[in-house]
């Protein structure tokens, strides 16, 4: 069946506008791939939180938070910059070495996976919630060029918990946050997503 020019123009009005619903609704930091190790039946206590950056005083930032947001669940950490010094490459040997002896049950990772960019549509100006049906397409099909595109920046943290006892990897997360304004934000957003889901998972245990 061909469409006409205005049913054409109703489609990409009604495919723009649930696009932008969409974008817009995501518009902070969720997760988009999680894995869980089935066959891991354990609670985790005694982590120790690593921030993966070249920067010493953002990892210092982080893992602080880290440990003080598990605290409140009574889920006891140690940011890894008081065990390992921030000029160390976080090898496996460097984190063995530093964990030894010290009754440690798991080890947190989290890094930047990437930044990259995504456009979101804007609507027209001409919206306005008590306009009829008739109304908002008359306009719409006469100022179809007040639409416009934004740039956004995607960043995606990528978070890895592995026991100890066993050296295995536990659970995995990328998540993204979109349009973060400050480095901080993007922070504190991970942290709370991160620890709510590994509360949920069941994966962490605090002390009575």
């Amino acid at each position: 069946m061909e469409l006409s020019l205005n049913q054409i123009k109703l489609y990409q009005t009604i495919t723009l506008t649930l696009t932008a619903l969409v974008i817009t609704a995501c518009a902070n930091t969720s997760p988009v791939t999680e894995w869980n190790n089935e066959g891991f039946k354990g609670k985790l206590n005694n982590i120790l939180v690593i921030g993966v950056t070249s920067q010493s005083r953002r990892r210092q930032i982080f893992e602080d938070k880290f440990v003080a947001g598990l605290a409140a669940l009574k889920v006891n950490a140690t940011p890894s910059y008081e065990l390992i010094d921030s000029s160390l490459y976080l090898s496996r040997k460097v984190v063995e070495n530093a964990i030894k002896g010290r009754n440690m049950g798991a080890v947190l990772v989290m890094r930047l996976a990437g930044i990259k960019e995504k456009e979101v549509y804007r609507q027209p100006d001409y919206q306005d919630e008590n306009m009829t049906y008739f109304t908002y397409y008359d306009k719409a099909f006469h100022q179809s060029n007040d639409g416009y595109y934004d740039q956004y920046k995607v960043v995606t943290l990528e978070t890895n918990l592995y026991d100890i006892q066993s050296g295995e990897l536990v659970w995995s997360m990328q998540s993204e946050t979109m349009d973060p304004s400050q480095p901080r934000q993007v922070v504190e957003a991970q942290i709370e997503l991160t620890i709510s889901i590994l509360a949920k998972r069941g994966l962490i245990q605090g002390t009575p």
